[in-house]
């Protein structure tokens, strides 16, 4: 399931997922999260990076499968850091409420996506 295929089209998943994976994942995820919200300007290439950031937060909270994260990564994360990962979600809808305000201007087809992330990671 992702239904982001147009928000990620042109992002290299796996680097960021590299990325995450070199680092402490929750302290990294709650960087992404902290600068998505206080960046003054957010680059197309950060909204994207939120995004994947968002998924993986996601997918180790809800149990939920993206056909562009690696499984079982994501299995680990979650059983290592599931916990930790918990206090995170306020800050991931507070980066992806600023990041949609941003691409709505741009591009809806993208900001559909993330209004649809964001009501996967706390439905209203």
């Amino acid at each position: 399931m992702t239904g982001l295929e147009h928000l990620l089209n042109s992002y290299d998943v796996g680097d960021e997922l590299d990325a995450i994976a070199s680092s402490d994942p929750p302290a990294y995820l709650r960087r992404c999260f902290a600068e998505g919200i206080s960046s003054p300007e957010l680059s197309f290439a950060r909204v994207q990076q939120i995004t994947v950031c968002v998924m993986v937060l996601d997918s180790i909270l809800n149990d939920r499968d993206y056909a562009s994260l690696e499984p079982e990564l994501v299995a680990d994360w979650r059983a290592h850091y599931g916990k930790h990962c918990a206090f995170l979600k306020d800050a991931a809808v507070a980066a992806l409420r600023r990041a949609v305000e941003i691409v709505r201007k741009q591009d809806a087809d993208a900001a559909t996506e993330l209004e649809e992330l964001e009501h996967r990671l706390a439905p209203v």
